[in-house]
C-alpha cells in the first residue's frame, strides 16, 4: 500500500482515501468497532473492543503506552470498510 497527497493506492481496490485503524482489526473477526467521533469523516479512526476496554482503564485518554499497543494500520477505503463489517458487533 502506499501513500500520496491525503490518498493511499491499495493493490486491490486502487486509489482510496487513508484510513487508520488499530492493528487487530486489519484480520480480525467480531472485535468490536469503536470509531473516534469525527461527523466530517465518513471513515473515522477506528479500534476495537481490547482497545476500547484499554482506553476507558486510562480515563478515556490514549497516553503513549496505549498508543504502542494500538499498532495502528493504514487502510484504503474498501479494506476499512471490510475490516467494519467483519468486526462490527449486533447491538
Amino acid at each position: 500500500m502506499s501513500t500520496g497527497d491525503g490518498g493511499v493506492h491499495c493493490p486491490e481496490h486502487g486509489s482510496t482515501g487513508e484510513t487508520y485503524v488499530c492493528g487487530h482489526l486489519v484480520h480480525g473477526i467480531g472485535l468490536g468497532f469503536y470509531v473516534a467521533y469525527d461527523p466530517d469523516n465518513a471513515r473515522p479512526d477506528a479500534w476495537c473492543g481490547d482497545c476500547e476496554r484499554l482506553r476507558l482503564a486510562y480515563g478515556g485518554e490514549w497516553p503513549e503506552e496505549v498508543e504502542r499497543s494500538l499498532g495502528v494500520s493504514l487502510l484504503c477505503g474498501e479494506c476499512y470498510d471490510r475490516a467494519r463489517a467483519r468486526n462490527a458487533l449486533a447491538r
